[in-house]
């Protein structure tokens, strides 16, 4: 019987153990899941985007490179996202226009208010919503992996 409790007793630390492994390796990963941050944005004719992202930040960008292949253009962009506590990162993206009325860019985080993004990767896409020929309106979602992920 001694030796029957004491087993159960191990098994039951063992379970303890692992139930604590389990929990810091959830927390690990919890914390190497990407930010995601929605916006909508307005991009005018000089190259210039700015909106406001859904957490009541502000996202700005700015086209630094445009070429026209086809139908579809390859970007260069710089971005800043503003966080409504005041932190801040801004990156240095690029990727595709499709003539579908959608863009697909990704980059590196290029500098940050307090240096903790500094090195993230940036994967964004943008929903064309309309335009008035001058103006053009997005919403998007822009995914920050953390720079060790």
């Amino acid at each position: 019987m001694i030796h029957i409790k004491t087993r159960l007793g191990s098994l039951a630390v063992l379970a303890a153990v692992i139930g604590v492994v389990a929990f810091g390796t959830a927390q690990a990963f919890a914390s190497s899941a990407p930010t995601v941050i929605t916006y909508k944005k307005t991009c005018f004719a000089t190259g210039h985007c700015h909106g406001d992202t859904g957490d009541g930040g502000t996202i700005d960008m700015q086209v630094t490179g445009f070429a026209a292949t086809g139908k579809a253009a390859q970007l260069t962009l710089t971005e800043r996202i503003t966080f409504p506590s005041g932190a801040w990162f801004g990156a240095a993206i690029s990727g595709v226009a499709s003539p579908a009325g959608f863009i697909v860019l990704n980059g590196t985080v290029t500098a940050s208010s307090d240096g903790s993004f500094l090195g993230a990767q940036v994967h964004q896409r943008s929903n064309l919503d309309g335009g008035d020929g001058t103006t053009t309106t997005w919403t998007g979602e822009l995914r920050l992996m953390p720079a060790g992920a």
